[in-house]
């Protein structure tokens, strides 16, 4: 059974949940070409920055992290971080900023998870055009331009994802309490099982009610969701990574039988899982 599962590490479990519940405010952003003034000895923003730069050289420092971003890069300023920076006056930034503020239940995303600060641009071309984005939603003053705001700022941390190199954003440990981490794995290796909150309660050493109301502070959903969340994710991968028969997916994942199994997978997804298993197969025949 154990062969069939390729879960979800637990940096990337917490990571996720974090995003679900992540809010964004967009502060300002435009395309600036730097001069001498461009400089500060020390500042501890309230807002976090991403900035492209297009070209020219300088130095930026993030509390004891000194970079030196060039032509073709991103670089992240986490809000409330000791910032000192300056550019090259022989050879000035042309860059493309974006202030923002993004939490998670009100806490800055980036005292939960850790970025790195300077990363290759993949697609020069395209971290531009987010940029011009955002910058032409600032200019907008319809009701929808907000929202538009907010998407491309989202974009925009999406596309940094994606260039940040494998294993490199990490959930910062001090920000989460050891004894859910064992809840979390009990879930992900008790999968074939009816697990119940009782049962993850104590494998955390918590009272049942003590334990719902930590883990949703921390995870952003309950204890129950997270293991219908679970098991829904991990049926998906069987459906589409396996031939397995929809009866021993329902087995593997602690189901009485398929009919349980085939209830509980629609009312989650809204699709049935032979559906969901033919939709796949045809999208990738597509592709």
């Amino acid at each position: 059974m154990c062969r069939w599962k390729r879960l979800m590490n637990e940096n990337e479990l917490l990571i996720k949940n974090r995003l679900r519940e992540a809010t964004v405010i967009l502060e300002r952003a435009n395309l600036i070409i730097c001069d001498e003034s461009w400089k500060c000895d020390s500042s501890r923003p309230p807002f976090s920055s991403f900035q492209l730069v297009m070209q020219g050289e300088g130095t930026v420092q993030v509390d004891q992290t000194v970079l030196h971003p060039h032509a073709g890069q991103l670089y992240l300023l986490p809000a409330c971080t000791h910032q000192s920076f300056f550019t090259d006056v022989q050879n000035p930034y042309r860059t493309y900023f974006c202030h923002f503020e993004i939490t998670c239940q009100q806490t800055d995303l980036f005292q939960l998870v850790q970025f790195p600060l300077c990363v290759d641009a993949k697609d020069p071309q395209k971290a531009q055009r987010i940029f011009q984005d955002i910058i032409q939603s600032c200019k907008q003053t319809d009701i929808s331009s907000a929202l538009k705001a907010k998407q491309a700022v989202f974009h925009l941390l999406c596309y940094y994802f994606e260039c940040c190199p494998p294993g490199s954003v990490s959930f910062i440990p001090q920000s989460f309490d050891s004894p859910l981490s064992s809840a979390i794995s009990y879930v992900e290796t008790h999968l074939h099982e009816q697990i119940t909150v009782q049962q993850m309660a104590e494998v955390a050493g918590y009272h049942s009610s003590y334990f719902t109301k930590l883990f949703q502070t921390h995870m952003g959903i309950s204890p129950g969701q997270f293991i219908l969340q679970k098991k829904t994710e991990t049926a998906t991968l069987l459906l589409t990574s396996t031939d397995l028969p929809i009866s021993k997916i329902a087995d593997t994942l602690g189901f009485d039988n398929q009919f349980y199994f085939s209830n509980f997978f629609k009312k989650q997804t809204g699709m049935a899982p032979s559906s969901y298993r033919r939709l796949y197969l045809c999208s990738c025949l597509d592709s």
